[in-house]
This record gives C-alpha cells, structure tokens and sequence, in this order.
C-alpha cells in the first residue's frame, strides 16, 4: 500500500502553517497570510486550499482535507468530509464564517445570493440537496427523493436537468421557493456557469447559448469552430477556454468569434486539467502517477502546472511548491528509520516531501526496531519511528553518550491472527496466555474445531515480540516458545502468510500493518474480551493491547536541522491525515 534552510524562515513558517512540535494550529490561532491580487484558488497537498498568484506564489487558506471550494463574492467557501463550512476572506485571508453543518457527505457547493447551496450524497439517504441561508446553521433539504444533475446556480436561481419520462430543463428560484420554467432538451446539452453567466453548449450541433437563467431564453454565441468541443471552463473578454472531446484526447483550445487556437504543452502529450481562472489567466494541472524508484511498492505522483493566457492563447510553465512541501525544497530531508510495521508510513512522508516535489533526498531505512533504536544512537539515522526503547537500548544509548528527544504521534495495535476455519473469532487475554504457555493446544478447548493448534511467534529483535512480551505479560516472567516447540518466523510477512495459508494456525502483527498488506477474508483478526482491534477502539483507549508510537530522534539536534524540522511537522494537521491513510491513528500528549 501506499509517499540549507535559514532558521528565520523556517520558524516563521512554523509558526503560520501550524507545522510546531505541539500539534498544529487552526487559522484563527495565527496571523492572517498576505493573499496574492488575483488569486487562483486550488487544491494540493492532501487537498489543502490555496491562493496561488500569477507567479506560483502559493499561500495555504485552509489546513484541513476538503472536499469543495467556491468563491463567493469576495471569498471563498470551502467543506470539508466532516461537513464543515468555513468561509475566508480574500482580501485579508481571515476566516469570516465556521458552520458544523452536520452533513459529513457534503461534496458540491453552489454559491447563490443569499447563502449557499450543499449537495451531498450518503449510502443512507442517497443523493440530496440543501439549502443554507446566511445567519443560519441548519441546512434544509430541498427535492428529496428526485435526482438533480448539470446543477447550475446564477443569482437566486437554480437551473438544473431532471431525466423523467423526458430530459427537462429546469428552473427553481431559491429565494422565493417557487418553480419558474420547464423545457424539454435532448440529451446531448451540456449546462456550464461561467463567471456569472449560465451557457448551454450543444457538442452535436456545434452551437452556444448563453442562457437566461429567469425565464429560459437563449441567446446564441457566436465562437469559431466549436465542433468536437465538450466542455467550456473559462471566459475573458468574448473567448472562451474550451476542450476537446476523448477521441483528440482531450485538447484544449482557446476559442473568439474569429480564431480557435490549439494551446501547447510542450513536447510530452499532455492531459492538463482546468483548476480555476482569475484576472484574465487560467491555471491547468498535469498528474503522473509514478512508481517509486527508491521505494518497493510505493506510488508518488508528479505535478506539472501550466498558466494561460486568456487573451492571447500564450502557454507558461509556473512553478507552485505549497507551504508543507516547502521544508524541505532543498533537498535535504533527513534519514528516516523505523520498525516494520511502520513502513507505509515512512513510505508516504519519503514520497510527499522527496518525490512529489521533485526534491530528492535519503531513503526510510526500515531497519526493525531494535536496530533503528541503535541506528539513532551510531547518528545512522536522524530520525525514527519507535515503541519505547527496552533496558538494552537504552544501556546502548547511554554508552554512546546520546540523549533522545521523543514525541507521541499515534497509536496501534497488537493483533493476534489466524485463520477463520479455526472456528472462533473471540479470545479472551488469558485464553492468549494459555495457548502461548502451552497449556491450551487445540482449537476445540476454545470453542473451534477439533485441532491441534500451530503456535508462531517472532524473534526477539523485532518489535511485535517485544509488544507481544511487554502487553500480553507485563512485568510476569513469560514462557520460552522455543523450548514449548512453537515455530519461529524471523519477517512479519511471513507469520501472517502462515496464518493465511496454513488454517489452524495463531500468530500475531501489528493493527496497521495487517491492513495495509493483506485483505484476505480467510485471515482473522481475533477480538480481545469482545473488543475489536479497530482505529477508534485504540483511540478510545477501548482496545486492551493499545499501542504507542514515538518519533525520535537525538536531543541535540539544532533548530534549523532537517531532522527537528521532520520530529516538528509530526503532530501537524498533515501528518495526521498521512497516518490515517495508512492506518495510524494519530494521538497527541
């Protein structure tokens, strides 16, 4: 599964993005940024929103993941997932609104003169609409039960297409609640609002409408060879920003009264897609998805920008690096080591600051977590992702003089496995113990099949036997699995193959490891005294072999050094939302 600084800089970008050791600030806690005249407004970095000035300066609005954005008026609207509004002004960069609007599924917003409009869609309740006015909280659904597409809002007007027994063209007016026209259209019509205008384009027929949003009228625009365009995504001063359709791949093209003007790219095909158009200009993206070169099984993507001209058609390339992957835009990210069970994640940092941004820097080591431990204190590795250290490293560690800084940054599990033909999901803690001190050895003394079980367990190296030592028998003396026959498997991978293949039998991982690597239904994760080995589970503090994460690294590391840099970002709003993406649940002292 799956990614020389200046310590002034550095310190005050700390300190305007939420990137301190303490976990992250929201935008109310901070000075307002200074937002480019102008602004594009997009997404990137785990879709965080930005300004983005003609020349690729890129000031971060938003911390969060979201789903949507909309300018309105002179702001711009954005939800996110949990179904949080947030309006910021474009002028000072201050937040003017915060709504919990208690719909987690938002993913449209349509802005309309006097407040906004949320779509939204649940397995529940399916596709819907709702109506929130300025001054109040509590959106109100609007055409429940009927399904809405090509939804366009101009003023207080919502037009939008409806498949009946016919395709209709509809109009409803939002502030009056009161239907206003009904057409009958075919089905190629394409609906688009462009600024403040609404337009019908007919891709068969080649031709343009502007249309009147009150009473359905259409006024013909008249553009140069509109055949084969599919979409229309910007306008300035009578030309449009146009596309092509998937038999050309997709082009784009500049489009006047008198001219249509293929826009290039350079040498390299290229699939640019629109993000937003402001001040006569737009801003396109381009996406690679690649695999790493440096990292086994690990996916980065690439992002390539181009500016255009709405007037003259001219093609630029622009340079957009957001505040996170600003840290290390020198190239010089520190040497990450961590356990096992951690290497998705180390994956994913590697990725996002080294291989998304072009920078480069030191592969995760991926050591095991003894080694890593004694990694940090050889000056190996700068950085790592631990379980607290045994008396032995820490011996270790003061033998060669280092002091640690460490940090919670998540919690796990340790997961006990095997097979579902076993015939029981349930054990209790001290059922566990039992098997593991050989006093229980088939599956039908805990309710399963009539067979002997098959007992697996790890070196004592790495870090899902010291868990398994430390959690499953605390301070007790625990029994020697090698002198009680059981079998030793020296990777993490191969106990929970055996645990896969071979049905009967019993082993142990770690929570986040399990379900990046495997989705098997044959292998079972055993519930613990009735409780499953879940994210919210170990959250609450509900799962009984509850885990904690430390990221480490040595006590003397300078302010301005690539490593604190690093051990400061964790606890960020980003770093949280990379370990919930790969299973870490994210908890902070």
């Amino acid at each position: 599964m799956k990614k020389t600084r200046f310590i002034g800089i550095i310190l005050s970008l700390l300190m305007l993005f939420g990137l301190c050791a303490c976990g992250g600030t929201s935008q109310s806690d901070t000075a307002a940024p200074a937002i480019p005249e102008d602004p594009f407004l997009i997404t990137m970095e785990y879709n965080r929103l930005y300004a983005v000035g003609a020349d690729g300066t890129a000031v971060l609005l938003r911390d969060e993941q979201i789903n949507d954005h909309v300018r309105r008026g002179g702001e711009v609207w954005s939800v996110t997932s949990e179904g949080v509004l947030t309006a910021i002004d474009l002028k000072t960069g201050k937040e003017a609104a915060r709504i919990e609007t208690g719909l987690p599924s938002v993913y449209r917003i349509y802005p309309y003169d006097a407040g906004v409009l949320l779509e939204s869609f649940s397995m529940r309740d399916g596709s819907g609409l709702y109506l929130l006015p300025d001054g109040s909280d509590t959106p109100v659904r609007i055409f429940p039960g009927r399904y809405l597409s090509d939804i366009s809002v101009a003023g207080h007007i919502m037009v939008y297409t409806e498949y009946t027994d016919s395709i209709r063209l509809r109009a409803y007016d939002l502030d009056a609640a009161l239907d206003l026209w009904d057409l009958q259209f075919d089905a190629n019509h394409r609906l688009f609002r462009i600024g403040e205008k609404l337009y019908v384009l007919y891709p068969e027929s080649s031709s343009l409408f502007e249309l009147g949003p009150a009473d359905g009228t259409r006024r013909p625009v008249v553009l140069s060879q509109l055949d084969r365009i599919n979409s229309l995504y910007a306008e300035w001063n009578g030309a449009f920003l146009g596309e092509g359709d998937w038999d050309e791949q997709y082009p784009l093209y500049l489009l006047s009264a008198d001219e249509r003007q293929l826009l290039g790219f350079g040498d390299r095909d290229k699939y640019m897609i629109f993000l937003d158009a402001a001040g006569g200009k737009a801003l396109l993206r381009d996406v690679d998805y690649l695999e790493s070169p440096s990292v086994p099984d690990t996916w980065y993507t690439r992002q390539d920008y181009r500016i255009v001209d709405l007037e003259t058609g001219a093609v630029a390339p622009l340079t957009v690096t957001g505040a996170y992957g600003r840290l290390f835009e020198n190239g010089d990210f520190p040497v990450m080591d961590s356990s096992t069970a951690r290497r998705p994640v180390t994956s994913a940092v590697y990725s996002f600051f080294c291989e998304d941004t072009g920078a480069g820097g030191s592969v995760p080591l991926c050591s095991k977590t003894h080694q890593a431990w004694l990694n940090i204190a050889d000056g190996v590795a700068d950085v790592a992702l631990l379980a607290a250290p045994t008396q032995e490293e820490q011996d270790y560690l003061a033998e060669r003089g280092v002091q640690v800084e460490t940090k919670l940054y998540g919690g796990d599990g340790l997961v006990f496995i095997g097979n579902h033909a076993c015939g029981v999901t349930n054990l209790t803690l001290e059922q566990v113990r039992a098997v593991y001190r050989g006093e229980i050895t088939n599956w039908k003394e805990l309710g399963g099949v009539d067979h002997p079980i098959r007992v697996l367990y790890r070196d004592d190296q790495s870090g899902s036997q010291r868990l398994m030592e430390s959690l499953l028998w605390g301070g007790e003396e625990h029994p020697d699995p090698a002198a009680l026959g059981f079998e030793r498997l020296d990777e993490m991978s191969t106990i929970v193959s055996e645990c896969l293949y071979e049905p009967y039998s019993i082993g142990y991982s770690i929570m986040t490891y399990l379900n990046d690597v495997y989705s098997s239904e044959d292998l079972l994760c055993f519930s613990l005294d009735g409780v499953e080995a879940t994210p919210e589970n170990v959250a609450a503090q509900a799962y009984p072999l509850s885990t904690r994460g430390y990221v480490v690294i040595r006590a003397d590391e300078p302010e301005d050094s690539p490593a604190r840099r690093l051990f400061n970002w964790f606890g960020s709003p980003l770093s949280d939302d990379i370990l919930r993406m790969n299973g870490v649940t994210p908890l902070h002292e």
